[in-house]
């Protein structure tokens, strides 16, 4: 009686362990839609390409390790590293941020493309965007994000307006989504290397 209770119990931790993913720390990739960076620094449609394809990751990537708390409960995680150049693009954007106007260059623009998987032609949306819903800032430290909005009303853009790194350099592009639909989270940041 003993050994069957021993195995009745061993057999309720191991599939408590499975229902809650037994502690695996898995690769959070999506298993029909593929990612990519874009801006000025890669000739934007020209960026959705294998070269700017970003990397499914685990919540543990080690590149990543500031951002694990704001990450709880992501389906879907991806990484890219990405060089924003500090030379004139010859186009700038500005916007009025806490009472102050502040001017990107073109170079510091930078979106998420989400297509289908096997189909890079097929464009779900560019982030942040009409078609991306709103967009969380993970690092509102180097990246400006504008407001999802319809209309400039502060100065503070919309969502047909680019996402800016705060100054040219060397980041990863983080970006994160959970749920589906028009109920799901989206995240991007960049975290500067």
């Amino acid at each position: 009686m003993k050994k069957f209770l021993a195995l009745v119990v061993a057999l309720v931790a191991l599939f408590g362990l499975a229902s809650c993913g037994g502690g695996k720390d898995e690769v959070l990739e999506s298993k029909d839609k593929a990612y990519y960076t874009v801006g000025q620094f890669n000739g934007w449609g020209d960026g959705i390409a294998e070269t700017y394809q970003m990397e499914a990751i685990k919540l543990s990537d080690e590149r990543i390790k500031d951002l694990k708390g704001k990450l709880k409960g992501v389906e879907v995680l991806y990484i890219k590293e990405v060089v924003l150049p500090a030379e004139d693009a010859g186009w700038e954007n500005t916007f009025t941020i806490d009472g102050e106007e502040v001017t990107f260059n073109g170079n510091q623009a930078v979106k998420v493309v989400r297509t289908a998987k096997d189909d890079k032609d097929s464009i779900d949306f560019w982030a942040q965007a009409k078609e991306s819903g709103a967009i969380t800032n993970l690092t509102p430290d180097t990246l400006f994000l504008p407001k999802y909005v319809e209309e400039n009303e502060a100065g503070d853009g919309t969502w047909a307006d680019n996402p800016f790194a705060k100054e040219a350099g060397t980041y990863y592009v983080i970006f994160a989504e959970k749920g589906k639909g028009a109920s799901a989270v989206r995240m991007m940041g960049l975290i500067k290397k």
